[in-house]
């Protein structure tokens, strides 16, 4: 297997990544199905049902970082970019 750039992760090792760094649990039940949150500032994030071992894409790392207000770049993502 060849190695992935630091955003290549799955759902399961972002779940896992989540509870050993910041301490927070997350249900993996929460992604079986559409997923959506709105934050204070109005915007809405919409994630689809999302498969444990399946790479993220970008963007959906991207919206459950903001989700759970994580900082992109410890998941190798640009602090500043809008996908």
């Amino acid at each position: 297997m060849g190695s992935r750039h630091p955003w290549e992760i799955t759902l399961r090792e972002f779940v896992e990544k989540v509870r050993h760094y910041y301490g927070i649990e997350i249900s993996p039940s929460i992604f079986d199905s559409i997923l959506s949150y709105r934050r204070r500032d109005g915007r809405v994030y919409i994630l689809p049902p999302l498969e444990w071992d399946e790479i993220l894409e970008p963007t959906i790392l991207r919206d459950l970082c903001i989700i759970f207000m994580l900082p992109p770049e410890d998941f190798g993502l640009d602090p500043e970019e809008e996908d």
